[in-house]
């Protein structure tokens, strides 16, 4: 269990990266509204193209998760193992304590591993969606793009890479949950506006 001190920093750096979060936005939505005002970008999304405009990101979205998992597990599963084992050994002798102590010791392990992992999806994500794999450009009408000022279409290309980035960081079953979820959104539509 935790300290009472040390939930209530953690509280506090919730509460204080929520509110730079609404600061941020506020921030945005001021420098939108009194300087840039560019116009909205026409985009079309429909259920029969959905699948072929996003299969190029979903199965990247595999591709970087397998590279992560090979080059990862040379480089922890051994001290995983290890730690397994020894928790084992000391559940089979009897010793509660010890094996307590090596399970948590496995525990904190993996954490490392499942952020040292992302850190490495990150950044493939970052080079693979900044060398033109994209989630939402292909969403957008290419008469569209030609007719905003260049600020707005350097602005959506950079949101695109993040955006893109973090949903290739997600992992494969991430975009499955995504294409599903628009995808049940879409026959649900249909099935409304045809039975109304």
């Amino acid at each position: 269990m935790a300290a009472p001190g040390m939930a209530r920093a953690k509280g506090i750096n919730h509460s204080v990266m929520v509110g730079a979060a609404y600061s941020l936005a506020l921030i945005g939505i001021l420098i939108f509204g009194g300087r840039l005002q560019w116009g909205g970008l026409s985009m079309t999304v429909e259920v029969t193209n959905l699948a072929g405009l996003l299969a190029p990101v979903v199965f990247t979205a595999a591709v970087v998760e397998r590279a992560v998992e090979i080059l990862i597990s040379p480089w922890r599963d051994a001290g995983a193992n290890a730690l397994q084992n020894s928790a084992a050994a000391a559940t089979a002798a009897g010793n509660t304590a010890l094996a307590q102590g090596e399970s948590a010791k496995l525990d904190h392990y993996k954490a490392a591993t499942q952020k040292y992992a992302f850190c490495l999806s990150l950044v493939l994500s970052l080079l693979v969606s900044i060398s033109g794999v994209r989630a939402l450009g292909p969403f957008v009408k290419e008469a569209t793009m030609g007719t905003v000022r260049a600020d707005q279409k350097t602005f959506f290309l950079t949101l695109d890479v993040a955006l893109t980035t973090l949903l290739l960081a997600g992992g494969a079953d991430a975009m499955h949950s995504i294409v599903n979820a628009v995808t049940t959104f879409f026959d649900a539509s249909t099935k409304k506006s045809s039975g109304s």
